[in-house]
């Protein structure tokens, strides 16, 4: 089993990599792919990861929050609440779509039979 590093992360940008200093005072490269849960890491939060030597250097790998079990309940609550406001939106623009459905067919259909 690979030891276990922890450390903070550096910068992490939207292309999906960035890098984490570790408390060894290494830069690790990390990718999007690495990371657990696949959520966005934002810089200056704490972390744990493995590390693999690379050509290019060194990489951190199966990256978690410093305190994983809350990572993992961060994961369902933002699913859960993601899955409301979509239903919640897509309830709003079904009224919408009645709604101009209404207004476009008392202008045209009733004004030709008028």
């Amino acid at each position: 089993m690979a030891k276990k590093i922890k450390g903070v992360v550096a910068q992490f940008g939207t292309k999906g990599y960035g890098f984490i200093t570790g408390d060894d005072d290494e830069k690790y490269f990390v990718h999007q792919k690495n990371i657990f849960n696949k959520s966005r890491l934002k810089a200056g939060t704490r972390v744990v990861f493995g590390a693999e030597e690379s050509e290019k250097g060194l990489v951190a790998t199966n990256v978690e929050l410093e305190d994983g079990s809350k990572m993992a309940s961060l994961g369902r609550s933002s699913k859960a609440s993601s899955g409301s406001s979509n239903g919640a939106i897509k309830t709003a623009l079904a009224i919408l779509f009645i709604a101009q459905a209404a207004v476009i067919y008392k202008v045209f259909f009733t004004s030709v039979a008028g």
